[in-house]
């Protein structure tokens, strides 16, 4: 693992485009926080790896040599050029490729790589009968070739219960859904995957599959046939009931403004009932600032919240803070960031001062990594959106459900124009620095920061605002919720944070919104913790 950071750590710098004000991506406002964070979820799904590899692997054997890799990243990107050539006589796996493209993505935001990879995608696309689906034949027909060593047109029990293995599935799901006669053939093997995933979608079964699948370029790894049947036990160490427990609420509206949103207070309400049935908050230990509660979601009175959050916090504690609302950006007045800005979350007296009155992110970063105690658990939720007008790349529009009358909005404030000057100003002082790339550096090794982020939207694309089973909300955190109370195997409300991840993206897509939520932690091990602890 340290091998492959290292190698994807190589410098990557793009040159020859300088995008105006409106084409540069914008940055969910606590994006910057996770990409410090060294657990961080992929934000390309297996899928999307699968499909992008497939238009520059011109021969079809699941590797890509170093020249074909070039041209790929200059054709998605085009008209910038993004010199890879420390990667020179390295081979390209999906797996490695998907690696590659998100550690650019993250380092120089402001060329929005996996943005343009997907806009190029989707502008390439040829349509298939299974484009819809989760995983489709073309995909499945790989890894059953794979295994199907003499071309009998079956797959044995045995290597399948192998493939299930390696992929850390429960056995007792393969054995409940057929008799077990000796062989599976092709449409039985489709069938079968395809039913388990439909039916326990908190294992993301479709997702380990694709992933299976974009390392089979670097060979097919070894299975084991004749694996111990037992299934790991579902809990998971560190999930102990937290002693104290508390919550800090935001949810903004701007009623009676110019940006005003329709769901932002629902968030916040739906989030604390759910806090108070099914994890075991106090009422007393939640705080709750809306347009409609007496104490306003100011940037004074939200500053104050944090403080009483995390006061008197002690190792075991578990912390949360849930902001639905506004995201925007301010210029970065000390040319430090590599796009010219900073990003904030937007309090309801913003528009009275942006620069006195904004939540930045580095006043979160600070206040969560470097005053929190070691050990206190702290989960940090943002619906918001920051995605800007980036109107000539489809995957950064505003996203909403294919219905022509639609009253989704997106949750992203447009800064002042006066700003836009000092924006590109902090920009050009930092080139003039050298500064091409943003800090993802992290203070001390992390290992006894117990933080997890939900964020909304990916950040090139909008979380967005709209009316849900009847109800004006964001459709993250009703995909958050919803997905908690549908369940998996463990029942309602007991989801890793991993699987959860997944069950959000699948809701959103069903329901028609194109944006995909990201997760991030600070240790790789801490995504299959249970979401809260409620482990079962």
């Amino acid at each position: 693992a340290q091998a492959i950071l290292a190698e994807t750590a190589q410098p990557c710098l793009p040159f020859g485009r300088s995008p105006s004000l409106v084409r540069f991506a914008q940055t969910l406002a606590m994006q910057r926080l996770a990409s410090r964070l060294p657990g961080q979820a992929h934000f390309l799904t297996a899928k999307d790896c699968l499909e992008a590899f497939a238009f520059f692997d011109s021969d079809g054997s699941g590797r890509m040599e170093f020249p074909e890799m070039q041209e790929a990243f200059n054709k998605m990107l085009a008209p910038a050029r993004v010199n890879i050539s420390a990667y020179k006589g390295k081979t390209f796996t999906p797996a490695k490729f998907r690696t590659t493209a998100e550690r650019c993505h993250r380092k120089y935001p402001q060329y929005d790589v996996v943005g343009n990879m997907m806009k190029f995608i989707k502008e390439n696309r040829e349509k298939a009968d299974d484009d819809d689906a989760d995983i489709t034949d073309k995909e499945l027909r790989k890894l059953f070739d794979t295994y199907d060593k003499d071309r009998s047109g079956v797959m044995s029990i045995h290597e399948l219960v192998g493939v299930w293995g390696y992929l850390r599935l429960p056995f007792h799901l393969i054995m409940d859904a057929r008799a077990m006669d000796g062989s599976v053939s092709f449409e039985e093997f489709c069938g079968l995957i395809r039913d388990i995933d439909a039916a326990h979608p908190d294992l993301d079964v479709d997702e380990k599959i694709n992933t299976f699948i974009a390392h089979l370029g670097a060979g097919p790894p070894a299975i084991n046939t004749a694996p111990h049947m037992a299934n790991a036990p579902a809990g998971a160490a560190g999930d102990e009931d937290p002693p104290k427990k508390k919550a800090l609420l935001v949810g903004i509206n701007y009623v009676g403004t110019s940006c005003a949103l329709g769901g932002c207070i629902n968030d916040a309400n739906n989030q604390k009932a759910a806090l108070m049935e099914n994890f075991g908050f106090a009422e007393e230990d939640i705080r709750m600032m809306t347009d409609d509660t007496d104490e306003k979601p100011t940037a004074a009175n939200i500053r104050a919240g944090l403080e009483w959050l995390i006061e008197g916090a002690d190792a075991g504690d578990y912390l949360f803070f849930a902001y639905s609302g506004h995201g925007s950006q301010l210029p970065c007045q000390d040319a430090t960031e590599p796009d010219g800005k900073n990003e904030i979350l937007c309090p309801l007296d913003l528009q009275d001062d942006w620069y006195a009155n904004s939540i930045k992110d580095d006043y979160l970063y600070d206040l969560f990594y470097k005053r929190v105690p070691d050990g206190v658990r702290c989960l940090c939720v943002y619906d918001c959106c920051h995605s800007g007008t980036m109107a000539d790349l489809s995957c950064t529009r505003v996203f909403k459900p294919p219905w022509e009358e639609s009253d989704v909005k997106d949750r992203f404030l447009e800064p002042p124009e006066e700003m836009a000057a000092e924006v590109e100003a902090g920009a050009a002082a930092a080139k003039e620095n050298g500064v091409t790339q943003r800090d993802t550096s992290f203070p001390g090794d992390g290992s006894k920061d117990l933080i997890w982020t939900i964020s909304g939207c990916q950040d090139n694309q909008t979380s967005a605002d709209a009316t849900i089973d009847g109800q004006r909300q964001g459709a993250c955190t009703w995909a958050l919720l919803s997905a908690l109370k549908t369940g998996g195997r463990n029942g309602p409300w007991k989801y890793q944070y991993e699987s959860l991840l997944g069950e959000m993206r699948k809701k959103l897509k069903k329901g028609g919104y194109t944006q995909v939520p990201g997760m991030a932690t600070t240790e790789e091990e801490l995504f299959q913790r249970f979401y809260l602890a409620n482990s079962p």
